[in-house]
């Protein structure tokens, strides 16, 4: 008889071992814990999110709108959830915000690779962005790769186009709307609290600040989404 496999515990099965010390959760100031931690769990956020609008990319062109509404539903949730990270980061005092900022030196949230290929998967591509400093030749590869695919809001162009079942195009459109909407609140959220530490000082790594990201927090990602259909 073959005895059964044990499944994994619980923190096997999500390698918190290696996650834990990765992240230095016990080795740093509490604060810059705060500080980076969110940011690292930003930045898985931001991978969940990348893999959903491939998968949704990929339900339009092949005119799955039953799909590509399911793999939609949970972005604005997670964008929720980023928007939320903000609340924790406003508990920090201004001198610790500015001991943070000056531990970081030229490391900033503007480099955030994943985040630009957000943007550039969804439709809102700017090939400046490829010169911003600290980013790694990786990371420059990866951004390249996503100018040349092909975004969201072509496929979405293109099932809407071709699709005879309206009331599919219309559900499909509501739900990239709400992921829109809800990176839009995500973005001023980052404004308000860059505002709130920084007032109209300059930002990390030199970047603009709450200027920027007050501009930002304007841009729709999917634009045409946010037009009903006729």
């Amino acid at each position: 008889m073959i005895a059964e496999t044990a499944a994994p515990p619980y923190g096997q099965v999500l390698r918190l071992d290696e996650l834990l010390r990765t992240a230095r959760v016990h080795d740093d100031d509490v604060d810059h814990v705060l500080f980076l931690a969110t940011h690292q769990s930003c930045e898985i956020l931001f991978a969940v999110a990348l893999r959903h609008l491939e998968e949704i990319r990929a339900a339009l062109d092949t005119g799955d709108a039953d799909r590509a509404v399911r793999r939609a539903a949970p972005l604005p949730r997670l964008m929720a959830t980023l928007t939320r990270h903000f609340d924790g980061l406003a508990t920090l005092t201004p001198a610790a915000f500015e001991g943070i900022r000056t531990a970081l030196g030229d490391a900033s949230g503007f480099q955030s690779a994943q985040f630009r290929e957000i943007e550039f998967l969804c439709g809102l591509r700017d090939s400046r962005y490829l010169t911003t400093g600290g980013f790694t030749e990786e990371d420059r590869a990866r951004l390249e790769a996503r100018l040349g695919e092909r975004t969201v809001a072509e496929a979405y162009r293109d099932f809407v186009d071709t699709c005879a079942d309206r009331a599919a195009a219309e559900r499909v459109r509501l739900a990239l709307l709400e992921f829109d909407d809800a990176a839009a609140v995500w973005r001023a959220r980052h404004a308000v609290l860059a505002e709130r530490f920084l007032g109209t000082a300059v930002g990390t790594a030199g970047s603009e600040g709450a200027g920027y990201l007050w501009r930002a927090a304007l841009r729709r990602m999917l634009p045409e989404v946010w037009t009903p259909l006729p």
